[in-house]
């Protein structure tokens, strides 16, 4: 390569456009936005993560029974497009949770009670939507 041609090729290369990190509204709302160029603190940058596909629902909880009873009722209300998995132990939970956009407890888990990863989640998954539905009161 000439001496020549490598001062024209740095000068195409910086012509090429650059990427940039853009804002929500909601940062550029909050005064997040910062000049161009300076960073947030690495504590307030969201993690980033491949997603293969689409947040799913998370149904937990040890008896089959009372999980297949809950998806059979929110397959009827929920959207078609709904994907949803299954978890009976407190290790499938954990690993499904990043993924999920809510985690619905049907009950205790074979190692764990409800409350106790509903704690558990609250604090890995601050933004994650956990909700726990009781067994029926025995009357």
């Amino acid at each position: 390569m000439s001496a020549a041609a490598s001062p024209g090729r740095a000068r195409e290369r910086s012509r090429t456009p650059r990427l940039r990190l853009l804002r929500s509204a909601e940062d550029m709302h909050a005064g997040l936005l910062h000049h161009e160029g300076a960073s947030r603190p690495s504590e307030d940058r969201p993690g980033l993560r491949l997603v293969a596909s689409p947040p799913h629902v998370l149904v937990a909880g040890a008896d089959s029974a009372r999980r297949a009873t809950l998806l059979d009722e929110l397959t009827q209300t929920m959207p078609q497009s709904t994907r949803f998995e299954e978890a009976s132990e407190v290790w499938e939970v954990l690993e499904h949770a990043p993924t999920c956009r809510i985690v619905i407890l049907s009950g205790d888990l074979d190692d764990a009670p409800a409350e106790s990863l509903m704690h558990m989640l609250g604090h890995r998954h601050p933004g994650l939507p956990v909700i726990s539905i009781d067994a029926p009161a025995q009357g």
